[in-house]
Protein backbone atom coordinates (compact mmCIF):
# COMPACT_ATOMS: atom_id res chain seq x y z
CA UNK A 1 0.00 0.00 0.00
CA UNK A 2 2.87 2.50 1.02
CA UNK A 3 4.37 1.53 -2.78
CA UNK A 4 1.32 2.41 -4.37
CA UNK A 5 0.95 5.71 -2.33
CA UNK A 6 4.40 6.61 -2.96
CA UNK A 7 3.58 5.62 -6.93
CA UNK A 8 0.94 8.03 -6.69
CA UNK A 9 2.87 11.35 -5.40
CA UNK A 10 5.70 10.28 -7.92
CA UNK A 11 3.32 10.46 -10.58
CA UNK A 12 1.28 13.89 -9.55
CA UNK A 13 4.46 15.32 -8.71
CA UNK A 14 5.84 14.48 -12.27
CA UNK A 15 2.90 15.45 -14.10
CA UNK A 16 2.56 18.66 -11.85
CA UNK A 17 6.35 19.11 -13.32
CA UNK A 18 5.76 18.70 -16.84
CA UNK A 19 2.77 20.93 -16.90
CA UNK A 20 4.79 23.62 -15.24
CA UNK A 21 7.42 23.09 -17.43
CA UNK A 22 5.78 22.64 -20.25
CA UNK A 23 3.51 25.89 -19.80
CA UNK A 24 7.02 27.99 -18.86
CA UNK A 25 7.76 26.90 -22.49
CA UNK A 26 5.05 27.84 -24.06
CA UNK A 27 5.00 31.13 -22.23
CA UNK A 28 8.35 31.83 -23.05
CA UNK A 29 8.26 30.87 -26.95
CA UNK A 30 5.38 33.32 -27.10
CA UNK A 31 7.60 35.76 -24.62
CA UNK A 32 10.41 35.63 -27.28
CA UNK A 33 8.56 35.31 -30.90
CA UNK A 34 7.10 38.65 -29.28
CA UNK A 35 10.42 40.20 -27.60
CA UNK A 36 12.04 39.69 -31.19
CA UNK A 37 8.90 41.71 -33.17
CA UNK A 38 9.63 44.14 -30.66
CA UNK A 39 13.26 43.85 -31.25
CA UNK A 40 12.78 44.36 -35.26
CA UNK A 41 10.50 47.38 -34.79
CA UNK A 42 12.82 49.25 -32.54
CA UNK A 43 15.89 48.03 -35.23
CA UNK A 44 13.54 49.73 -37.90
CA UNK A 45 12.59 52.70 -35.86
CA UNK A 46 16.16 53.53 -35.26
CA UNK A 47 17.14 53.31 -38.77
CA UNK A 48 14.52 55.03 -39.92
CA UNK A 49 15.65 57.63 -37.89
CA UNK A 50 18.95 57.40 -38.53
CA UNK A 51 18.28 57.83 -42.43
CA UNK A 52 16.91 61.23 -41.50
CA UNK A 53 19.74 62.00 -39.49
CA UNK A 54 21.87 61.27 -42.44
CA UNK A 55 19.74 63.03 -45.07
CA UNK A 56 20.10 66.61 -42.36
CA UNK A 57 24.12 65.76 -41.52
CA UNK A 58 24.87 65.34 -45.43
CA UNK A 59 22.70 68.05 -46.77
CA UNK A 60 23.90 70.54 -44.24
CA UNK A 61 27.63 69.53 -46.08
CA UNK A 62 26.51 69.44 -49.34
CA UNK A 63 24.97 72.62 -49.61
CA UNK A 64 28.59 74.42 -48.64
CA UNK A 65 30.31 71.85 -51.42
CA UNK A 66 27.82 73.71 -54.19
CA UNK A 67 28.33 76.94 -52.86
CA UNK A 68 32.47 76.49 -52.50
CA UNK A 69 31.79 74.76 -56.55
CA UNK A 70 29.58 77.73 -57.29
CA UNK A 71 33.06 80.40 -55.97
CA UNK A 72 35.40 77.57 -58.29
CA UNK A 73 33.46 78.32 -61.32
CA UNK A 74 33.77 81.91 -61.23
CA UNK A 75 36.93 82.18 -60.29
CA UNK A 76 38.33 79.67 -62.35
CA UNK A 77 37.03 82.01 -64.83
CA UNK A 78 38.42 85.07 -63.37
CA UNK A 79 41.71 84.30 -61.71
CA UNK A 80 43.07 87.27 -61.90
CA UNK A 81 40.51 89.00 -59.88
CA UNK A 82 41.54 91.53 -57.16
CA UNK A 83 41.53 90.92 -53.72
CA UNK A 84 38.09 93.36 -53.18
CA UNK A 85 36.35 91.49 -55.97
CA UNK A 86 36.91 88.27 -54.11
CA UNK A 87 35.05 89.97 -51.18
CA UNK A 88 32.76 91.57 -52.85
CA UNK A 89 31.26 88.28 -54.65
CA UNK A 90 31.46 86.33 -51.32
CA UNK A 91 29.92 88.51 -49.72
CA UNK A 92 26.95 88.18 -51.94
CA UNK A 93 26.99 84.42 -52.42
CA UNK A 94 27.17 84.07 -48.39
CA UNK A 95 24.74 86.53 -47.54
CA UNK A 96 22.21 83.82 -46.09
CA UNK A 97 24.58 81.10 -45.63
CA UNK A 98 27.49 82.22 -43.38
CA UNK A 99 26.14 79.14 -40.29
CA UNK A 100 28.98 77.34 -39.97
CA UNK A 101 31.51 78.77 -42.44
CA UNK A 102 34.83 79.54 -40.70
CA UNK A 103 36.58 81.23 -43.78
CA UNK A 104 37.09 80.08 -47.45
CA UNK A 105 40.80 80.16 -48.36
CA UNK A 106 42.45 80.57 -51.95
CA UNK A 107 45.23 78.22 -51.70
CA UNK A 108 48.10 78.99 -54.96
CA UNK A 109 49.95 75.85 -55.36
CA UNK A 110 50.19 74.71 -51.98
CA UNK A 111 50.16 78.63 -49.97
CA UNK A 112 47.26 80.15 -48.86
CA UNK A 113 46.79 83.81 -50.67
CA UNK A 114 43.32 84.74 -49.51
CA UNK A 115 40.91 84.47 -46.91
CA UNK A 116 37.65 85.43 -46.65
CA UNK A 117 36.92 86.59 -44.00
CA UNK A 118 40.09 88.34 -43.31
CA UNK A 119 39.77 89.43 -40.00
CA UNK A 120 40.82 86.72 -37.42
CA UNK A 121 42.50 84.72 -40.19
CA UNK A 122 45.70 86.81 -41.38
CA UNK A 123 47.76 84.34 -39.52
CA UNK A 124 46.94 81.77 -41.97
CA UNK A 125 47.96 84.26 -44.84
CA UNK A 126 51.46 83.01 -46.87
CA UNK A 127 51.34 79.82 -44.50
CA UNK A 128 52.15 77.00 -47.62
CA UNK A 129 50.16 73.79 -46.14
CA UNK A 130 52.97 71.22 -46.75
CA UNK A 131 54.73 72.92 -44.10
CA UNK A 132 51.63 71.56 -41.67
CA UNK A 133 52.00 68.08 -40.93
CA UNK A 134 48.60 67.62 -40.06
CA UNK A 135 47.39 69.34 -43.78
CA UNK A 136 50.51 68.04 -45.77
CA UNK A 137 49.31 65.16 -46.98
CA UNK A 138 45.73 66.12 -48.15
CA UNK A 139 47.06 69.33 -49.77
CA UNK A 140 49.48 66.99 -52.11
CA UNK A 141 46.83 64.59 -52.53
CA UNK A 142 44.79 67.08 -53.73
CA UNK A 143 47.43 68.72 -55.98
CA UNK A 144 48.12 65.76 -57.44
CA UNK A 145 44.85 63.60 -57.65
CA UNK A 146 42.82 66.83 -58.55
CA UNK A 147 39.91 65.19 -56.63
CA UNK A 148 37.98 67.16 -54.30
CA UNK A 149 38.71 66.18 -50.66
CA UNK A 150 36.74 66.47 -47.06
CA UNK A 151 38.48 65.81 -44.50
CA UNK A 152 38.22 66.35 -40.22
CA UNK A 153 37.44 67.51 -38.11
CA UNK A 154 41.35 68.75 -37.62
CA UNK A 155 43.22 71.17 -35.42
CA UNK A 156 43.77 75.12 -37.68
CA UNK A 157 46.55 76.46 -38.03
CA UNK A 158 44.09 79.85 -37.06
CA UNK A 159 43.25 78.24 -33.97
CA UNK A 160 39.87 76.01 -33.01
CA UNK A 161 38.78 72.69 -35.17
CA UNK A 162 37.46 72.87 -38.58
CA UNK A 163 36.21 70.09 -41.41
CA UNK A 164 37.51 71.77 -44.77
CA UNK A 165 36.16 70.85 -47.97
CA UNK A 166 39.28 71.28 -50.47
CA UNK A 167 38.32 71.50 -54.18
CA UNK A 168 41.11 71.66 -57.14
CA UNK A 169 41.46 74.95 -59.07
CA UNK A 170 42.81 73.96 -62.73
CA UNK A 171 43.34 76.87 -65.06
CA UNK A 172 43.59 75.60 -68.92
CA UNK A 173 43.85 72.57 -67.71
CA UNK A 174 46.95 72.95 -65.82
CA UNK A 175 46.67 72.46 -61.92
CA UNK A 176 46.87 76.22 -60.24
CA UNK A 177 45.73 75.74 -56.80
CA UNK A 178 43.03 75.23 -54.19
CA UNK A 179 39.63 76.33 -53.24
CA UNK A 180 38.92 75.38 -49.28
CA UNK A 181 36.03 76.13 -47.02
CA UNK A 182 36.51 75.83 -43.51
CA UNK A 183 33.45 74.89 -41.30
CA UNK A 184 33.47 75.44 -37.62
CA UNK A 185 33.26 71.78 -36.49
CA UNK A 186 32.12 72.54 -33.00
CA UNK A 187 29.05 74.55 -34.30
CA UNK A 188 28.62 71.50 -37.17
CA UNK A 189 28.56 68.97 -34.28
CA UNK A 190 25.99 71.01 -32.09
CA UNK A 191 23.66 70.94 -34.80
CA UNK A 192 24.62 67.32 -34.41
CA UNK A 193 24.13 66.59 -31.00
CA UNK A 194 20.66 68.90 -31.21
CA UNK A 195 19.34 66.66 -34.27
CA UNK A 196 20.31 63.55 -32.65
CA UNK A 197 18.21 64.49 -29.25
CA UNK A 198 15.26 65.49 -31.49
CA UNK A 199 15.48 62.02 -33.24
CA UNK A 200 15.96 60.24 -29.48
CA UNK A 201 19.70 58.68 -31.01
CA UNK A 202 22.57 58.10 -29.83
CA UNK A 203 25.29 58.59 -32.32
CA UNK A 204 29.20 57.86 -32.58
CA UNK A 205 30.69 58.99 -36.19
CA UNK A 206 34.24 58.07 -36.81
CA UNK A 207 36.18 58.89 -39.83
CA UNK A 208 36.76 55.08 -41.35
CA UNK A 209 40.36 54.80 -39.82
CA UNK A 210 39.62 55.27 -36.41
CA UNK A 211 36.83 52.67 -36.63
CA UNK A 212 35.74 51.95 -33.42
CA UNK A 213 38.42 53.47 -31.30
CA UNK A 214 38.11 56.87 -31.92
CA UNK A 215 35.15 58.90 -32.48
CA UNK A 216 34.89 62.47 -33.59
CA UNK A 217 31.65 63.14 -32.46
CA UNK A 218 29.53 60.42 -29.72
CA UNK A 219 30.79 58.03 -27.03
CA UNK A 220 32.72 55.37 -28.63
CA UNK A 221 30.54 52.87 -25.71
CA UNK A 222 27.63 52.58 -28.46
CA UNK A 223 29.90 51.00 -30.69
CA UNK A 224 29.63 47.59 -27.80
CA UNK A 225 25.93 48.30 -27.71
CA UNK A 226 25.09 49.22 -31.49
CA UNK A 227 23.49 46.41 -33.55
CA UNK A 228 24.00 48.66 -36.23
CA UNK A 229 27.30 50.13 -38.35
CA UNK A 230 25.78 52.49 -41.04
CA UNK A 231 27.70 55.37 -43.21
CA UNK A 232 27.63 58.32 -44.03
CA UNK A 233 29.75 59.41 -47.27
CA UNK A 234 31.10 62.82 -47.82
CA UNK A 235 32.97 63.95 -50.94
CA UNK A 236 35.58 60.82 -51.15
CA UNK A 237 35.42 60.73 -47.41
CA UNK A 238 33.36 58.16 -45.45
CA UNK A 239 31.98 58.26 -41.73
CA UNK A 240 31.17 55.24 -40.03
CA UNK A 241 28.60 55.76 -37.88
CA UNK A 242 27.31 53.53 -34.66
CA UNK A 243 23.89 54.56 -33.11
CA UNK A 244 21.46 53.39 -30.55
CA UNK A 245 17.82 54.86 -29.45
CA UNK A 246 18.80 57.54 -26.81
CA UNK A 247 17.77 55.11 -24.22
CA UNK A 248 19.27 52.31 -24.88
CA UNK A 249 18.54 48.94 -26.99
CA UNK A 250 15.59 46.57 -25.35
CA UNK A 251 13.00 49.72 -23.34
CA UNK A 252 10.85 46.76 -22.63
CA UNK A 253 13.07 44.52 -21.64
CA UNK A 254 11.91 45.20 -18.02
CA UNK A 255 8.60 44.12 -19.33
CA UNK A 256 9.64 41.19 -20.42
CA UNK A 257 11.59 39.81 -17.77
CA UNK A 258 8.60 40.48 -15.75
CA UNK A 259 6.31 38.88 -18.21
CA UNK A 260 9.05 36.05 -17.66
CA UNK A 261 8.83 35.57 -14.52
CA UNK A 262 5.14 36.12 -14.01
CA UNK A 263 4.32 33.43 -16.56
CA UNK A 264 6.74 31.40 -14.92
CA UNK A 265 5.20 31.54 -11.31
CA UNK A 266 1.93 31.12 -12.93
CA UNK A 267 3.31 27.71 -14.63
CA UNK A 268 4.71 26.85 -11.53
CA UNK A 269 1.11 27.55 -9.65
CA UNK A 270 -0.81 25.93 -12.29
CA UNK A 271 1.54 23.11 -11.44
CA UNK A 272 1.14 22.57 -8.34
CA UNK A 273 -2.53 23.05 -8.48
CA UNK A 274 -2.71 19.91 -10.77
CA UNK A 275 -0.34 18.58 -8.15
CA UNK A 276 -2.79 18.89 -5.68
CA UNK A 277 -5.85 17.73 -7.65
CA UNK A 278 -3.99 14.91 -9.04
CA UNK A 279 -3.25 13.72 -5.25
CA UNK A 280 -6.39 14.79 -3.85
CA UNK A 281 -7.96 12.29 -7.01
CA UNK A 282 -6.25 9.49 -5.74
CA UNK A 283 -6.70 10.41 -2.00
CA UNK A 284 -10.62 9.92 -2.60
CA UNK A 285 -9.60 6.67 -4.94
CA UNK A 286 -7.35 5.45 -2.64
CA UNK A 287 -10.72 5.97 0.58
CA UNK A 288 -13.24 4.54 -1.69
CA UNK A 289 -10.63 1.54 -2.69
CA UNK A 290 -9.02 1.16 0.42
CA UNK A 291 -9.44 0.67 4.42
CA UNK A 292 -7.30 3.91 5.94
CA UNK A 293 -6.98 2.00 9.03
CA UNK A 294 -5.66 -1.45 7.18
CA UNK A 295 -4.88 -0.41 4.15
CA UNK A 296 -7.08 -3.51 2.57
CA UNK A 297 -9.91 -2.91 0.16
CA UNK A 298 -13.05 -1.59 1.10
CA UNK A 299 -16.15 -2.68 1.16
CA UNK A 300 -17.46 -0.23 -1.48
CA UNK A 301 -14.85 -1.74 -3.86
CA UNK A 302 -16.14 -4.98 -3.32
CA UNK A 303 -19.17 -4.71 -5.91
CA UNK A 304 -17.38 -2.97 -8.81
CA UNK A 305 -14.23 -5.52 -8.41
CA UNK A 306 -17.18 -8.66 -8.14
CA UNK A 307 -18.75 -7.27 -11.42
CA UNK A 308 -15.43 -7.35 -12.71
CA UNK A 309 -14.62 -10.97 -11.57
CA UNK A 310 -18.20 -12.06 -11.98
CA UNK A 311 -18.00 -11.48 -15.50
CA UNK A 312 -14.72 -13.08 -16.18
CA UNK A 313 -15.69 -16.71 -14.12
CA UNK A 314 -19.39 -16.46 -16.44
CA UNK A 315 -16.80 -16.37 -19.61
CA UNK A 316 -14.53 -18.86 -18.98
CA UNK A 317 -16.87 -20.88 -16.73
CA UNK A 318 -14.54 -20.66 -13.54
CA UNK A 319 -14.98 -20.77 -9.95
CA UNK A 320 -14.77 -17.81 -7.06
CA UNK A 321 -14.19 -18.36 -3.50
CA UNK A 322 -15.35 -16.04 -0.73
CA UNK A 323 -13.63 -16.56 2.81
CA UNK A 324 -15.41 -14.48 5.48
CA UNK A 325 -13.65 -13.75 8.62
CA UNK A 326 -13.72 -11.99 12.17
CA UNK A 327 -12.33 -12.41 15.03
CA UNK A 328 -13.20 -14.24 17.58
CA UNK A 329 -13.78 -12.10 20.95
CA UNK A 330 -12.68 -8.84 19.55
CA UNK A 331 -14.75 -6.76 21.56
CA UNK A 332 -13.22 -7.85 24.54
CA UNK A 333 -10.04 -6.97 22.69
CA UNK A 334 -11.30 -3.39 22.81
CA UNK A 335 -13.01 -3.39 26.01
CA UNK A 336 -9.60 -4.66 28.13
CA UNK A 337 -7.05 -2.94 26.21
CA UNK A 338 -8.77 0.06 24.51
CA UNK A 339 -9.36 1.09 20.85
CA UNK A 340 -5.81 1.94 19.86
CA UNK A 341 -5.03 -1.84 20.59
CA UNK A 342 -7.82 -2.90 18.97
CA UNK A 343 -6.72 -0.95 16.11
CA UNK A 344 -3.02 -2.50 16.12
CA UNK A 345 -4.87 -5.59 16.45
CA UNK A 346 -7.23 -5.26 13.06
CA UNK A 347 -3.87 -3.56 11.27
CA UNK A 348 -1.51 -6.80 12.52
CA UNK A 349 -4.59 -8.97 11.32
CA UNK A 350 -5.01 -7.33 7.83
CA UNK A 351 -1.30 -7.76 7.56
CA UNK A 352 -1.56 -10.98 8.14
CA UNK A 353 -4.37 -11.76 5.77
CA UNK A 354 -2.48 -10.01 2.81
CA UNK A 355 0.67 -12.03 3.50
CA UNK A 356 -1.09 -15.61 2.76
CA UNK A 357 0.12 -16.66 -0.38
CA UNK A 358 -2.56 -17.66 -2.42
CA UNK A 359 -2.84 -16.71 -6.26
CA UNK A 360 -5.58 -14.24 -7.63
CA UNK A 361 -6.51 -13.42 -3.58
CA UNK A 362 -7.87 -9.84 -2.84
CA UNK A 363 -8.59 -8.89 1.19
CA UNK A 364 -11.54 -6.67 1.90
CA UNK A 365 -12.47 -4.89 5.59
CA UNK A 366 -15.81 -5.09 5.57
CA UNK A 367 -16.42 -3.20 8.65
CA UNK A 368 -15.64 -3.84 12.25
CA UNK A 369 -13.39 -6.93 12.52
CA UNK A 370 -15.13 -8.51 9.52
CA UNK A 371 -12.80 -9.71 6.86
CA UNK A 372 -13.43 -11.21 3.28
CA UNK A 373 -10.87 -12.77 0.74
CA UNK A 374 -11.64 -13.36 -2.93
CA UNK A 375 -10.28 -16.19 -4.39
CA UNK A 376 -10.66 -16.19 -9.27
CA UNK A 377 -9.44 -18.29 -11.41
CA UNK A 378 -10.27 -21.26 -10.37
CA UNK A 379 -11.94 -24.65 -11.79
CA UNK A 380 -12.43 -27.04 -9.31
CA UNK A 381 -14.41 -26.77 -6.19
CA UNK A 382 -11.92 -28.97 -3.77
CA UNK A 383 -9.28 -26.37 -5.11
CA UNK A 384 -11.21 -23.68 -2.74
CA UNK A 385 -11.89 -25.81 -0.19
CA UNK A 386 -8.17 -26.41 -0.14
CA UNK A 387 -7.41 -22.93 -0.21
CA UNK A 388 -10.28 -22.58 3.12
CA UNK A 389 -7.81 -24.72 5.12
CA UNK A 390 -4.63 -22.87 4.08
CA UNK A 391 -6.74 -19.51 5.34
CA UNK A 392 -7.75 -21.18 8.59
CA UNK A 393 -3.99 -22.47 9.35
CA UNK A 394 -2.24 -19.46 8.20
CA UNK A 395 -4.63 -16.42 9.46
CA UNK A 396 -3.73 -17.06 13.01
CA UNK A 397 -2.01 -14.27 14.45
CA UNK A 398 0.43 -14.21 18.10
CA UNK A 399 -0.57 -10.22 18.80
CA UNK A 400 2.80 -8.71 20.83
CA UNK A 401 2.44 -5.43 21.94
CA UNK A 402 5.00 -4.25 24.92
CA UNK A 403 3.38 -6.29 27.70
CA UNK A 404 -0.09 -7.21 26.01
CA UNK A 405 0.02 -10.62 24.13
CA UNK A 406 -3.29 -11.77 22.12
CA UNK A 407 -3.83 -14.78 20.32
CA UNK A 408 -5.94 -13.57 17.07
CA UNK A 409 -7.82 -16.75 16.08
CA UNK A 410 -11.04 -15.66 13.51
CA UNK A 411 -13.55 -17.79 12.41
CA UNK A 412 -14.46 -18.04 8.57
CA UNK A 413 -17.04 -19.00 6.31
CA UNK A 414 -16.80 -20.17 2.39
CA UNK A 415 -18.86 -19.61 -0.21
CA UNK A 416 -18.76 -19.65 -3.98
CA UNK A 417 -19.58 -18.49 -7.20
CA UNK A 418 -21.53 -19.64 -9.07
CA UNK A 419 -22.93 -22.43 -6.24
CA UNK A 420 -24.10 -20.46 -3.80
CA UNK A 421 -25.45 -17.97 -5.83
CA UNK A 422 -24.90 -15.52 -8.41
CA UNK A 423 -25.16 -11.93 -6.74
CA UNK A 424 -23.21 -10.93 -4.17
CA UNK A 425 -25.15 -10.83 -1.29
CA UNK A 426 -26.32 -13.88 -1.80
CA UNK A 427 -22.96 -15.49 -1.71
CA UNK A 428 -22.14 -12.76 1.39
CA UNK A 429 -25.36 -14.21 3.34
CA UNK A 430 -24.30 -17.97 2.88
CA UNK A 431 -20.13 -17.00 3.59
CA UNK A 432 -21.56 -15.35 6.53
CA UNK A 433 -24.32 -17.85 7.66
CA UNK A 434 -21.45 -20.34 7.36
CA UNK A 435 -19.19 -17.94 9.83
CA UNK A 436 -21.41 -18.04 12.43
CA UNK A 437 -22.13 -21.84 12.53
CA UNK A 438 -17.68 -22.10 12.84
CA UNK A 439 -17.96 -19.73 15.13
CA UNK A 440 -20.67 -21.49 17.32
CA UNK A 441 -18.98 -25.15 16.53
CA UNK A 442 -15.43 -23.12 18.44
CA UNK A 443 -18.08 -21.65 21.50
CA UNK A 444 -19.43 -25.04 21.98
CA UNK A 445 -15.93 -27.06 21.53
CA UNK A 446 -14.56 -24.80 24.23
CA UNK A 447 -17.92 -25.57 26.44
Amino acid sequence: MKYKILQQYLYSICIGILTSVLLISIFYLSIHTVANRQKEKEQISVLEKFIQFKSSAEAKLNENTNLLKGYLAYFEINPTMSEDDVNEFLDRLLANHIGIIRNIGIIKDTTVIWNYPKTDNEKVIGVDLTNIPAQKVDILKVKNTLQPLFIGPINLVQGGRGFIIRLPIVVEKVYWGQISIVLDADKYMNELTNLSHELELNIAIYNEDLYPYSPFFGDADIVDRSKNKLSIEILNNKWLVAVEPLEGWGRNNVIINGSIILSSIISILIGTILFILIQTRFKLKNQVMNDYLTGVHTRNYLANFYNMIQKRAEFNNELIGFYLLDINSFKSVNDNYGHKIGDLVLMEFAKKLQSINIPNKKVFRLGGDEFLITVSECKQLNELQYIESVIIKDSVVQFRYHDISIDIIPSIGFASYPDDGKTLDQIIHIADLKMYEAKNKMKNSLG
